[in-house]
């Protein structure tokens, strides 16, 4: 007997140690345009033997396909898989059951209070009945009649101060009783914070210090770049800081970590594209293009555990004996127990599951988490109309109405039903915090800033990488946070462009060279030009362009116009034909105090059609486009000079045709 129960307790001994829980900090995230791999260390003491190390409480985001893990070690790993677990934050239930007793203390005094304050309205009642005093034949004495109306004061001041004295415990009772409920609903209705473990089987050959390091990959975060585009004035370089936008909503903060920005994708496509034989025939249609989906990981809990409780929207109470079951598989289910809770297997393929209980409406959730809680609301009963008779009462009907103030002022307190004005509250009150919690999770195009930080580039085969040189702190808020990856001086020429047939204004630009070197992506980028915000532009590296053109704004110090030489113009039907000319003149004046390049485009019209003939006439000092028709003008224009610039064309077209000609 003696060793039978020894070797129970070496067998619990033997199984209590072979899994150990481990928490571990994130040292490492490498955020991509989607998704994140983040990395793992832990060390610890390891036994000889095999067992199960178990790294909890990871984000609940994770594809289990992307799981790596490494050992450091007299050890050998034998598998890795994941499974779901959850943390209920919420009270326990002896704390519930303590909050319920206080309640239901608090109900007993309630009626108490009810009960002494109905006694009270009837000897007021009775008093107001017998307020015509008569006395016999010889009527009343005058003493008699004092003494008569001294006890009716009397009892009446004593009737009034105490209805209001009930009135207010009443109202404190209430309350109390109100904060009780929402004290249960609010615990009843914390989130469960759901999240992975990654479960490594290990086989230790003697006792070691054993190093894990793994990493996993999360589709909940995402980066994107922008710029900020700054010059001081005119003459000036040109500051170009790049920055990013990181944002994630894994469930986990990202506390004091190394951060790299990745321009890899890994929920890219990366399939080859297959190039299959072209056949011609009458009647054919062109062959459709492959267009492959971004497959983002979807947790399946096919298989799984579900766990979970239904509760009482009102009270918070749970609800023993609701029917737990699924959509798509009616035979599959299970029952809540006495604590509300449930166990069941997810089938495959299952997407949702619902609970009902009688007398309450039934619920249907999205199966999205490995523990699920239910909150549902009674049924409204629809009740008939019960008349009471005045006729019943020893007393007139104008008797009762003449109650005093305070009487009226309680009346509503006592006709309403308490526990239901209770229950419509504490329903609000659920409904008005779990839709606050749901607004929190949109963050609408708020931005957090974030340290400013240098990064060290690194050209990978296929990507780029961005390595922050020092700490950051993201949170999983799902706001977009700012950080700092480099500032680049970058020479610039300045010049006015203008195009005088589109908008009658001069636009100072900056021409930036020596952008293609510096490994940008595309992005928006904001403008400030002498300390002042002017606009947004789109930096498109996809350009072949050498060098990069951005608009500083309107300069009303050059004026410019463009009007037609009248003289110079005609319009003519000869036969069959119309010929137009036209002649142009644009007029630039620099009005300020130096002197500017100046870059002016106008353009001839090209015809499409070989009936309608276009001659190029005059264009003095511009240079021509053939294919688009562009002409430019370059040159400097001194201060408070002008200058006039002037080109020609003709238009021969069939007389009678519709042709919009300038």
């Amino acid at each position: 007997m003696k060793t039978t129960f020894l070797f129970i307790l070496i067998s619990i001994f033997s199984f209590g140690q072979k899994e150990t829980t481990l928490p571990s900090e994130i040292k490492k995230v490498t955020v991509f345009f989607q998704g994140a791999q983040i990395e793992h260390e832990k060390s610890t003491d390891l036994k000889p033997g095999k067992q199960e190390i178990i790294f909890e409480k990871l984000t609940d985001f994770l594809d289990p396909n992307s799981v790596q893990v490494k050992a450091i070690g007299d050890l050998t790993i034998l598998s890795v898989r994941t499974r779901k677990n959850f943390e209920d934050l919420k009270m326990s239930n002896e704390e519930i059951a303590s909050l319920n007793t206080k309640k239901h203390k608090l109900d007993l005094q309630d009626q108490v209070l009810r009960d002494e304050y109905d006694i009270l309205a009837l000897d007021k009642n009775l008093l107001l009945k017998n307020r015509d005093l008569k006395g016999n034949a010889d009527g009343l004495k005058v003493a008699e009649l004092k003494d008569a109306f001294a006890f009716m004061h009397l009892k009446l001041t004593e009737i009034n101060t105490r209805q209001s004295a009930i009135y207010n415990q009443l109202e404190d009772l209430n309350k109390e009783m109100n904060r009780i409920e929402q004290e249960i609903t609010s615990q009843r209705s914390k989130p469960v914070t759901n999240f992975t473990e990654i479960i490594v089987e290990i086989d230790v050959e003697k006792a070691t210090k054993g190093e894990f390091f793994f990493t996993y990959i999360t589709p909940n975060a995402s980066w994107k770049p922008y710029y900020d585009m700054r010059s001081d004035g005119i003459g000036q370089p040109v500051r170009l800081e790049a920055k990013a936008l990181v944002s994630q909503t894994s469930g986990i903060s990202w506390n004091n970590i190394d951060l790299v920005l990745s321009t890899n994708d890994p929920y890219e496509n990366s399939k080859e594209p297959t190039l299959n034989p072209w056949y011609l025939t009458y009647y054919n249609y062109p062959p459709q293009k492959q267009v492959y989906q971004r497959q983002i990981p979807q947790n399946d809990y096919s298989g799984e555990k579900l766990r979970g409780e239904v509760i009482d929207a009102s009270t918070g109470e749970p609800l023993p004996f609701a029917k737990i079951s699924f959509p798509s598989n009616p035979n599959i289910g299970a029952v809540t127990d006495f604590d509300g809770k449930f166990e069941v297997i997810v089938p495959r393929g299952e997407k949702f599951v619902s609970a009902n209980y009688v007398g309450y409406n039934p619920v249907q959730l999205g199966i999205t988490a490995p523990y699920l809680k239910f909150f549902i609301h009674s049924q409204e009963l629809v009740l008939e109309e019960v008349m009471i008779s005045a006729e019943s009462y020893d007393y007139e009907v104008a008797d009762v109405m003449s109650v005093s103030r305070s009487t009226s002022n309680i009346e509503g307190l006592f006709k309403s039903n308490r526990r239901e004005d209770r229950k419509r509250k504490a329903d609000k009150d659920y409904s008005v915090a779990y839709n606050s919690n749901l607004a929190g999770a949109s963050s609408g195009e708020s931005y957090n800033y974030s340290a400013n930080a240098v990064s060290v580039a690194t050209q990978k085969d296929l990507r780029m990488e961005y390595a922050i040189q020092s700490k950051f702190t993201i949170p999983s808020d799902g706001i977009d946070h700012r950080v700092q990856i480099a500032t680049y001086e970058l020479p610039a020429k300045y010049e006015y462009h203008a195009a005088p047939k589109m908008d009658p204004s001069v636009y100072l630009a900056a021409q930036v060279s020596g952008w293609e070197k510096l490994n940008l992506l595309n992005g928006e980028s904001n403008l400030y030009f002498d300390g002042t915000f002017i606009g947004k532009t789109y930096i498109d590296v996809n350009s072949t362009k050498d060098t990069l053109s951005f608009s500083l704004g309107k300069d009303n110090k050059i004026q410019i116009e463009r009007k037609r030489i009248q003289e110079k113009s005609t319009n003519r039907t000869i036969g069959s034909r119309q010929k137009f000319e036209v002649t142009w003149e644009i007029k630039v004046k620099n009005n300020g105090g130096a002197a500017i390049p100046i870059l002016i485009k106008d353009q001839f019209p090209i015809s499409t059609n070989n009936d309608i003939k276009v001659k190029n006439g005059d264009f003095t000092d511009a240079q021509l486009d053939e294919k688009t028709g562009i002409l430019t003008w370059n040159f400097l224009l001194n201060s408070s000079q002008s200058k006039s610039l002037l080109f020609n064309y003709s238009v021969d077209y069939l007389h009678g045709s519709v042709l919009y000609i300038e």
